[in-house]
């Protein structure tokens, strides 16, 4: 495809469980998707062919073959978003999910319509790989502007400083998934140190995003990172409390 030409969604859906829901759901909904047993071999191989834009993981637990899968997706396709989608998991298979490098983690019971809505809502968070980067960020009515390095909310600028515009770049350009400490203070500093500092910066950060919003954007995940959230994630919030995040 030429530059600049963006496309539809596609969906790979890995299948582990012995009854799955998502593909049928997916079908019904007229969302493009393939489906492929849980074997690695044979995920790699369809991604590079379909090129999708989310792959699910639909499982029946949060095991190591799945974590293993997200790990490999994550560092042989990152432009791909991996949502694991499980019947049963505790805080802990969650929150290892999200360091293996899952975007999201659903967990049974959801509504067909959720789920769907969550697929969709993860898709449009995916920039098209064929359309020129743009120096705007847009998360709700926050914008960030790579070339003026200025962060606005509602149109009223706030005053950052270089690392905190930077954490803030970041974690939107990443938004609705997580991001590791680990990568953050690679992305600020290029070598591991101690992460109170940025501990530190993330919290002005957030305060004066509150400050401005009324809405807590940055949330911490427990023991892995933090997460900007979208208006759908602070939709789904609204009805669901996640166990994760603070």
């Amino acid at each position: 495809m030429g530059a600049g030409i963006a496309r539809m969604g596609h969906v790979v859906v890995v299948e582990e469980r012995d009854e799955p829901r998502l593909g049928s759901l997916l079908a019904r909904e007229g969302i493009a998707f393939a489906s492929a047993p849980a074997t690695l071999d044979v995920v790699r191989k369809l991604v590079r062919t379909d090129e999708p834009d989310l792959v699910v993981l639909e499982v029946t637990s949060i095991t190591q073959t799945a974590l293993r899968l997200c790990q490999s997706l994550q560092s042989e396709v990152p432009h791909v978003a991996v949502t694991v989608f499980a019947v049963r998991a505790n805080e802990r298979d969650v929150v290892e999910a999200y360091g293996a490098g899952a975007m999201t983690v659903v967990i049974e019971p959801v509504g067909s319509h959720e789920l769907i809505a969550r697929v969709r809502a993860t898709l449009r968070r995916m920039p098209s790989r064929w359309a020129p980067v743009g120096e705007r960020i847009v998360v709700g009515p926050v914008t960030l502007d790579r070339a003026r390095r200025e962060v606005a909310v509602h149109g009223e600028l706030i005053a950052l400083p270089r690392k905190e515009f930077e954490i803030a770049q970041v974690l939107m350009e990443n938004a609705g998934g997580v991001v590791t400490k680990a990568q953050l203070v690679r992305a600020l500093w290029g070598s591991p140190r101690d992460t109170k500092t940025l501990d530190v910066q993330v919290g002005r950060l957030r305060a004066k995003l509150v400050a401005a919003e009324g809405v807590q954007r940055i949330r911490t995940v427990r023991g892995l990172g933090f997460r900007f959230v979208t208006d759908e994630d602070l939709e789904h919030d609204a009805a669901l409390d996640s166990p994760v995040e603070r």
